[in-house]
């Protein structure tokens, strides 16, 4: 059976426990040493295997890791820590003091930053942090072939600016109504504009597009056709 735990030891211990058994009574195969990892990336437990000798199997076969899609990994994992390093130096050179805590999913790329300096970073309605995150995007995609959305966040701006946007949404789409005339709003970046567009989609009453080129594009609401 196998058994996991912060360190090899650990693991072997907590194995010994569920199986109520010694040391002496069985066969310890260590699968994984685990990792600590380094910037939130790569943490992994210890792993062992614990076999009652009596009933050893004489040999086994396991198959291997696919050894392309663990250098693949391991190829992200670093290209990761380098994005990293590049917004610490980029925050450093703004007279920042921060910490960067990272989070991985299947097709984003979160970059947390804890500062005290919040307001510098995040700007006037998340300019600064939405030109930090467009470089930071670049510089991904320069290095990595695996398309990822990089997103940089700070003091939980993203949820808050969100749900103002939502509101925004709710307020235009009202006025647009009440003067029948079409709204356009200030421009924003694409992720921002989806945030608008969603907050509307069920609302039969009125149709949205984006209008203008980046960086000025902008979305317009107006009162739907009948």
């Amino acid at each position: 059976m196998k058994f996991w735990g912060k360190t090899t030891q650990i693991a072997i211990r907590s194995g010994l426990e569920k199986l109520h058994t010694t040391r002496e009574q069985v066969e310890i195969k260590v699968i994984s040493e685990g990792r600590r990892g380094f910037l939130g990336l790569g943490k992994k437990p210890a792993e062992v295997e614990l076999l009652p000798k009596a009933v050893l199997p004489k040999k086994e076969t396991r198959p291997q890791k696919n050894v392309e899609k663990q250098a693949k990994e391991s190829e992200l994992e670093d290209q990761l820590h380098k994005l990293g390093y590049y917004l610490a130096d980029i925050t450093q050179k703004m007279g920042i003091e921060t910490t960067i805590e990272v989070v991985v999913s299947k097709k984003v790329v979160t970059y947390i930053f804890e500062t005290k300096q919040e307001g510098i970073l995040i700007g006037r309605h998340g300019k600064t942090l939405n030109a930090l995150q467009l470089l930071a995007q670049d510089f991904l995609d320069r290095q990595s072939q695996k398309k990822l959305q990089v997103v940089l966040d700070a003091a939980d701006y993203r949820a808050r600016r969100k749900e103002t946007l939502r509101l925004l949404a709710q307020k235009v789409a009202a006025d647009a109504l009440y003067q029948q005339e079409k709204q356009q709003l200030d421009p924003m970046p694409a992720f921002e504009r989806k945030i608008i567009h969603a907050a509307l989609a069920q609302n039969s009453q009125v149709t949205t597009y984006s209008c203008g080129n980046e960086p000025r594009r902008a979305v317009v609401v107006e009162p739907a056709k009948r």
